[in-house]
C-alpha cells in the first residue's frame, strides 16, 4: 500500500512540475511577451508527460530489484521487499528525469524564442 502512495505522489508532483519552472531569462522583451511565451512553451512541455518516467523507472526498479535478490539467494517475501524497494527507487528516480526532461523542453522552447535563458 505504501508503494501505491508513493508511486500516486510522484506522479502528481510530476506532472505540476512543468507548470511552475519559470527559466531565469535575460531579455528586454515586455512582461506580456515572456508570459505568452512562457506558457506555451509550458504547454508544449507538457505533451511529454513525467508520469510516464515514474512508471517506467518503477517497473524497471521493481524487475532489476527481484533479478538482485533472487541472484543472491533471497527467497519469497524478502524478493518481494526487495522489487518492491527497486520499484520504489526506480519510480522516484524516474519522476526526476522526468521533471528534468520537461523543464528542459520550456529552457530550449524559451531559448529559440530568442531568450536568453541564464538559469534553469
Amino acid at each position: 500500500m505504501k508503494i501505491v502512495v508513493l508511486f500516486a505522489a510522484a506522479a502528481v508532483l510530476s506532472g505540476c512540475a512543468v507548470e511552475q519552472y519559470r527559466p531565469v531569462v535575460d531579455n528586454h522583451v515586455s512582461q506580456g511577451s515572456y508570459e505568452a511565451d512562457l506558457a506555451d512553451c509550458q504547454q508544449l512541455a507538457a505533451q511529454r508527460p513525467a508520469a510516464a518516467s515514474v512508471a517506467g523507472g518503477a517497473v524497471f526498479g521493481a524487475v532489476l530489484g527481484g533479478l538482485l535478490a533472487a541472484a543472491i539467494g533471497l527467497r519469497g517475501d524478502d524478493v518481494g521487499r526487495v522489487a518492491a524497494w527497486g520499484a520504489a527507487n526506480g519510480g522516484i528516480n524516474g519522476a526526476a528525469y522526468g521533471v528534468a526532461e520537461q523543464r528542459d523542453i520550456v529552457a530550449r522552447c524559451m531559448a529559440a524564442r530568442g531568450y536568453d535563458v541564464i538559469a534553469d
